[in-house]
């Protein structure tokens, strides 16, 4: 026996030139990929171009970092789903050590028999075999774990259907097939002492197949028999892998998203664009459609998110709209929104501009009104994401279209509109001024004198809501005890149209967002302190699109930074425990999440208690009020009753909040419940203000 060959030859029992056949099987598998990946890329270029592409070199740079972290490393995966992502892993893992080895068998085979080169593979060709086959046998683990999790466990957000069961049936058959002919070689030459490639310590390196290449001997098979046995499972497992990437060509399903997948994660947006921002509608005087009504109104990236979508269902689990019983579900959403894509683009293809219009629409058809109106853009479903797909740009997107095309708004969502156009706040009904809160503070508006370190700025809700009003009152205190100069505008300030862009008005928020970008401009402002973590998200991320380029701090990074430089210094004690809410706009958004936190360990006699390991942070449960669904009507449970029960869950005494609008939902959830006397919700500047002047 060569020395070279280690107990192993290539093509045993299937010789050659016949067993070159095989490497025609896989130029079958390579080339339904392929044309399955060009067709459907012509469904991709009937979107618009992706205005988000910015530099390559920094995209690439940063998508190959995310691929191997994320997506090989799994991160995203295990960190929170420690069962589905130990399962995945394997699965892939297997796969792709199983795709290595059988590639580094045809270059070894091929170079040293036709260019006489000898790999240095060869000399571990052993202990290579070791790895591939743990590699089965974790391809085997992960399609176990798959199947009883989809069809044993069952949780509710996996839909599964007919594919999901023959892509396993395919996978599972292929990874038993390679295991068992390759045992019938080993019991037919490294166990056999008659054969010529007799190596019992060769088929040590393969112990999996060597247990069950034990079992074959055990049955008393003759040489030929096994012979014969392996010769039919190598072509039908050859045929099987074929079978298996032919089928997902064809179908487009599951097993595509491979391929799919690392072009999606390359291209997304956050690479070039702020994660809180909104892509703007530009040439508004010239786009003949507001928002999309069809797929050419998307860009090539959404598109390509719907074929990028698993159907996993993980954004669901954590859609607090799902949650709560509306009728969003962010995975149906990117699901029909296909089905529409597929049904739609290869008409699209053939007639151009002259195809007839669609039979169902994609809004009020395939996707109803009342799904995109529950959003309250918090992330969670984009944070939960591993494949990065970006369901709110294609919500705010059609709420565009319902908007600005169709004027069909939820009533008091189009009062809110109506009242910022009309008197620059979505507040209809307040009988406050902009100015009624600085009675008493000694704040100092631009107008009286322009000479200031910062701009405080204010926010509809801290100006114009009483309970906000001390929130605002609080914030001067601090900044009055730190000796900060800071101003405010006064009347002259007006809402950042946060309300209007995500409630789809693009059109008025583009207005409002130049006028307070002259107004600050002309006051040489540069660097600017906000209350709401959504003014801070509007003006730090989206102005700059319009050329409003200011330094925007929210106050729980200022007033932690002031807490580190000893610029103030809690003093009073406040006995007490509080369990802090992350606001989705402060947290997902902008990855702001330990200054709130040093805030609360800086006050004396503080204790902070943490809504849960799967409810703080990036995982934290949405108050309900973002996406301009504190101006509607909310049906059957209320956002911000579930998370007032987490709260209430912590036994803490009071739930702090960094954000406005988290204040008044988290103090109407308390009210509801009853135990106002008992529970209270606190912002973490009148916790601070208290301590600080105790």
């Amino acid at each position: 026996m060569p020395p070279e060959l280690n107990g192993r030859l290539d093509f045993w029992n299937i010789g050659y030139p016949l067993g070159a056949l095989v490497y025609f099987t896989a130029l079958i598998s390579v080339m339904a990929i392929a044309w399955a990946l060009w067709n459907r890329s012509k469904y991709w270029q009937l979107g618009r171009p992706n205005p988000d592409v910015g530099s390559w070199k920094i995209r690439i740079k940063v998508g190959l970092r995310t691929l191997l972290i994320d997506s090989a490393g799994h991160r995203k995966f295990v960190k929170h789903e420690t069962y589905p992502g130990l399962m995945h892993f394997l699965i892939v893992w297997g796969l792709l050590l199983l795709f290595v080895a059988t590639t580094i068998d045809a270059f070894e085979f091929n170079t040293e028999k036709y260019l006489g080169w000898h790999l240095p593979t060869r000399e571990i060709s052993l202990q290579l075999e070791l790895i591939w086959d743990i590699a089965g046998l974790m391809l085997i683990a992960g399609i176990g774990m798959a199947a009883y999790r989809r069809y044993v466990i069952r949780p509710d957000r996996l839909n599964t259907m007919l594919e999901n069961s023959v892509l396993l049936i395919l996978l599972f058959g292929q990874a038993m097939s390679g295991f068992v002919l390759q045992s019938f070689r080993m019991a037919a030459t490294e166990l056999e002492p008659s054969s010529e490639l007799y190596s019992v310590e060769s088929s040590y390196w393969s112990p999996f197949s060597y247990v069950i290449a034990l079992g074959i001997r055990g049955f008393g098979f003759s040489v030929q028999a096994m012979e014969s046995s392996h010769f039919i499972l190598w072509w039908g497992h050859a045929a099987l892998m074929t079978l298996t990437f032919v089928y997902a060509a064809w179908r487009f399903g599951p097993l595509m998203h491979i391929f799919v997948s690392p072009i999606n994660l390359l291209l997304r947006s956050s690479v070039v664009r702020p994660k809180g921002a909104l892509r703007p509608i530009l040439n508004m005087d010239t786009i003949e459609v507001f928002g999309a009504r069809d797929i050419t109104d998307l860009t090539s990236k959404q598109l390509l998110d719907f074929d990028s979508c698993t159907n996993c269902g993980r954004c669901q689990d954590q859609c607090p709209a799902w949650r709560s019983g509306k009728p969003l579900s962010p995975r149906a959403l990117i699901q029909d929104a296909k089905s529409y894509m597929v049904e739609r683009a290869p008409l699209l293809i053939r007639d151009g501009k002259d195809a007839p219009p669609p039979d169902v629409n994609l809004i009020g058809g395939f996707i109803s009104p009342e799904v995109l109106w529950s959003c309250t853009s918090c992330r969670a479903c984009m944070e939960a994401c591993p494949v990065s797909i970006e369901h709110i740009d294609t919500i705010i997107d059609m709420r565009r279209y319902l908007t600005m095309e169709e004027a069909s708004v939820p009533q008091t969502a189009m009062d809110a509109l109506n009242s910022m156009e009309q008197r620059g706040h979505p507040w209809r009904g307040t009988q406050s001024t902009r100015i009624d809160w600085m009675e008493g503070t000694g704040s100092v508006t631009m107008a009286e004198d322009p000479e200031h370190e910062i701009l405080l700025w204010i926010g509809c809700t801290s100006a114009l809501d009483g309970r906000g009003q001390q929130v605002a009152k609080a914030m001067a205190s601090v900044l009055k005890l730190a000796d900060i100069k800071y101003r405010v505008l006064g009347m002259e300030e007006n809402c950042t149209g946060d309300p209007a862009r995500r409630l789809g008005n693009e059109y008025l928020y583009q207005i409002m967002a130049e006028q307070n970008i002259e107004i600050l401009n002309n006051y040489g402002v540069r660097k600017i302190l906000t209350l709401c973590p959504h003014c801070f998200n509007t003006i730090k991320n989206e102005y700059p699109q319009f050329g409003g380029i200011f330094e925007v701090v929210h106050y729980t990074e200022y007033v932690a930074e002031l807490l580190r430089d000893n610029k103030i210094k809690p003093r009073k004690a406040i006995p007490m425990s509080v369990a802090y809410h992350d606001s989705c706009y402060l947290g997902r958004h902008n990855d702001i999440y330990d200054p709130p936190r040093e805030i609360v360990d800086s006050i004396p006699g503080l204790q902070l208690i943490e809504m849960g390991e799967d409810r703080c942070r990036e995982r934290g449960f949405c108050c309900g009020a973002g996406g301009g669904r504190m101006w509607m009507e909310e049906a059957g449970t209320k956002v911000n009753h579930i998370r007032t029960d987490h709260f209430i869950e912590t036994s803490a005494d009071a739930v702090g909040v960094s954000c406005p609008f988290c204040l008044q939902m988290m103090e109407e959830g308390i009210g509801s419940k009853g135990l106002t006397s008992e529970k209270s919700a606190k912002d973490l500047l009148e916790l601070l203000a208290e301590s600080l002047n105790g």
